[in-house]
């Protein structure tokens, strides 16, 4: 958070999420081009192609906790992102072999993404909003990576503009590195002692479940009505606009009101309007309402661990995922009972994590102020 009385550097700001959400979506598409067309070329469902899917979602989202880790005491989150965009390159530099373009790809994926979620976390002064337009843009880049993945032209077009934005985040570093609100805060270990409070832990796991939730519904779900590019394109835009309006919509009501409520709705249109598109739209965007809650109330609860933080929320998204590529585990949640099933366990889960959350940042807020206060007493 700003020290007070500090004037917070709103054009900086302006430009810093500006450039983190542009370039997401370059990268997820780039990554999207590169592991889908190296799957095709292995024959889309064989072993070796499921197996070159998984093991880039391993290391693009698993691994943002050990990156996140790292990042957070390195202190140039900038930097970190631009290096996740050459490395991204790198992978297509690669494009003969599949298994290690794809770590390759993947370990770039991660680390652009830490980079940013811990410059956006340390702008969003504990709000929800900034998260939210950083972590949307990202699920556009996916969809037309996946769908444009066999065009040689897009796959020069993707490392053009991966090399550009990595030109970018290193100027941005440049314009940035002694503005005080683009810096970590003195860094302190996710896993140290004094052991995490038991709250703390049962806040993490409501959160953590609501992400796994969302990984595993999000990648199996299927819908009827969603048979075409166009209807996909629909459908992504959903989510595109539940993220980015998620955290703004849950700034100006409260989040416990806008994301669990926003949950119950999407629970009732999954229920009663499975068949319909203009239902199953407005699920979508509801559903994804959650994203930049989960992820700024765990960045808030972490303010020194904020890249651990941001990474152990993108492992969540891993591990609920994962069971879809193993047969059939998760073939119950891909109609509409599990679709249901699913989003009313998330209303659970999420509503006692905001609840015991409230109650927590009271507390962390109370240990600051006697803190600052014992620090202003002793400069006296």
């Amino acid at each position: 958070m700003a020290a007070e009385g500090m004037q917070k550097p709103i054009g900086k700001t302006i430009a810093a999420i500006s450039i983190y959400s542009l370039i997401h979506p370059v990268v997820d598409m780039a990554c999207a081009v590169l592991f889908t067309s190296l799957s095709v070329r292995e024959g889309s469902v064989t072993t070796k192609a499921v197996l070159i899917v998984l093991l880039y979602d391993f290391f693009a989202f698993a691994l943002q906790f050990p990156v996140g880790l790292a990042a957070d005491r390195w202190n140039r989150n900038a930097l970190v992102s631009a290096a996740g965009c050459v490395l991204v390159a790198a992978g297509f530099a690669l494009w003969p072999f599949a298994f290690p373009a794809c770590i390759i790809a993947g370990i770039g994926n991660a680390m652009f993404h830490v980079g940013g979620g811990i410059d956006v976390l340390n702008l969003s002064e504990g709000k929800a909003s900034l998260s939210g337009i950083y972590i949307a843009t990202g699920a556009m880049g996916l969809f037309l990576g996946v769908n444009y993945a066999q065009n040689g032209m897009v796959r020069a077009l993707a490392v053009g503009l991966l090399l550009i934005s990595a030109c970018a985040l290193s100027l941005l570093y440049r314009a940035v590195r002694t503005v005080p609100q683009f810096s970590n805060a003195p860094c302190q270990s996710i896993l140290s002692r004094p052991a995490i409070p038991e709250r703390v832990q049962m806040i993490m796991c409501c959160l953590l479940i609501t992400v796994c939730i969302r990984g595993c519904l999000g990648l199996v779900m299927q819908l009827p009505w969603k048979n075409s590019f166009e209807t996909g394109l629909f459908a992504t835009s959903a989510v595109v606009l539940g993220k980015a309006c998620g955290g703004i919509l849950a700034d100006r009501f409260g989040w416990e009101r806008t994301s669990v409520g926003s949950l119950v709705v999407a629970a009732g249109l999954f229920g009663f309007g499975y068949r319909s598109m203009a239902c199953g739209l407005l699920a979508l965007f509801l559903f994804n309402i959650t994203m930049p809650v989960t992820l700024t109330a765990m960045g808030n609860l972490f303010p020194k661990r904020k890249g651990a933080a941001f990474g152990l929320t993108s492992a969540a998204l891993f591990f609920g995922s994962a069971p879809a590529f193993f047969g059939g585990m998760g073939e119950g949640l891909t109609g509409q009972k599990g679709i249901l099933m699913g989003t009313i366990a998330s209303v659970i889960a999420l509503w006692l994590g905001l609840r015991v959350y409230r109650e927590q940042i009271k507390v962390q807020a109370s240990e600051c102020d006697f803190q600052r206060k014992m620090s202003d007493k002793l400069t006296q």
